[in-house]
């Protein structure tokens, strides 16, 4: 047992494994220079008491040593492929697990987009026009897998040709990974060069403790993070304040002041994050311009008009012939084409509201 703690990396699980000796209280000590070994050869004062006893548990020492073969392959915080802006949050995982490439956390373009499992036509449609806008820049999206917006980020991040990663609240092995729904998409993921990343060992059932737990990992991944929507009290919430505790820039959706999964965003933005005007922004703080190659789109008077009220606020068919004061034929055959071109779409509330953001 002895030659086991010669081994940096089994002296800083020895000392994760200890109960009663938060990660973080060991993730400050190696920030500040000790090494795993050197907090079990000489520990300070007020971890002396509760290594010692560790130390001389044989029990213990037992089962440290069967349960450290399942990190074997995990990536430390001792370690230089380790994410150097995760590393700098207050409570970073000692160990992370992953599937696909791992050297996309060295990247400086991630972006961690979050919100609500609840999907709103506002919501999608946002999103999805700001992921076809980021298409063609080198921004690896991040997000939890979680269902709603999660889910539909990586999606339209697949679409748009963007690599993504995908951080879990559980363990990725087919058997465990949650949500079980998801499990197709995180091989695509992988498929398509991205990343799905844990702090738990692959076998780990999902938890409820974890999942707010994984958000710090989320927000602390990126120099960014987008919240789309939200409950005030809600994970989307946890992880916009772990980004803000952590000096990150958030940037806030806003949304009806009546409804309540854009409470969140709103009250955010109240309390002083950015709000989510446009792709431009999220764009200028990577220091990245859109290169596009799609060709201008033509519309006639009548699809300007429609556009043109519709930007102000939704509004039914009833509302905008009353507005355009044509004919409903023509008015239908307006909709049609501007739905064709991805321009607008009948929401849940059967308003038609302006897809581009």
């Amino acid at each position: 047992m002895k030659s086991d703690f010669k081994n940096e990396k089994f002296c800083l699980f020895f000392l994760k494994s200890i109960r009663g000796l938060k990660e973080s209280i060991l993730a400050d000590y190696i920030k500040n220079g000790f090494s795993p070994k050197e907090i079990l050869q000489t520990p300070p004062s007020a971890l002396q008491s509760i290594i010692a006893e560790a130390k001389n548990n044989q029990k213990f020492l037992t089962k440290i040593r069967t349960d450290f073969l399942a990190y074997q392959d995990a990536i430390s915080i001792l370690d230089a492929e380790y994410p150097k802006l995760l590393k700098t949050i207050f409570d970073p995982p000692l160990f992370l697990f992953y599937q696909g490439n791992f050297a996309l956390l060295q990247n400086q373009y991630l972006l961690t987009i979050v919100g609500s499992r609840t999907l709103t036509q506002y919501h999608q449609n946002t999103l999805a026009s700001l992921l076809a806008d980021f298409a063609q820049t080198p921004l690896v999206i991040v997000s939890g897998l979680a269902l709603g917006i999660d889910a539909l980020a990586h999606y339209k991040a697949l679409e748009n040709n963007l690599i993504t990663i995908a951080v879990l609240g559980s363990g990725f092995a087919d058997t465990v990974l949650y949500p079980r729904q998801n499990l197709l998409l995180a091989k695509k993921i992988i498929q398509a060069g991205g990343l799905i990343l844990s702090e738990y060992p692959p076998e780990t059932r999902p938890n409820l403790y974890q999942f707010p737990k994984r958000n710090r990992i989320l927000a602390g991944l990126s120099k960014s993070t987008l919240v789309i929507s939200g409950a005030q009290k809600s994970g989307t919430l946890i992880t916009a304040q772990c980004a803000i505790d952590n000096g990150r820039e958030v940037y806030a959706l806003p949304g009806n002041i009546n409804f309540y999964l854009s409470s969140g965003p709103n009250e955010l933005i109240a309390q002083g994050a950015n709000i989510l005007l446009n792709s431009k922004e999220i764009l200028k703080i990577y220091d990245l311009e859109k290169t596009s190659t799609s060709n201008f789109i033509s519309l006639t008077k009548d699809e300007q008009n429609v556009c043109q009220y519709l930007k102000q606020e939704n509004h039914t068919f009833t509302q905008l012939q009353n507005k355009l004061q044509i004919p409903a034929g023509q008015l239908n055959k307006t909709l049609s084409q501007l739905e064709l071109k991805n321009l607008i779409s009948l929401n849940q509330l059967n308003e038609w509201e302006i897809n581009h953001l």
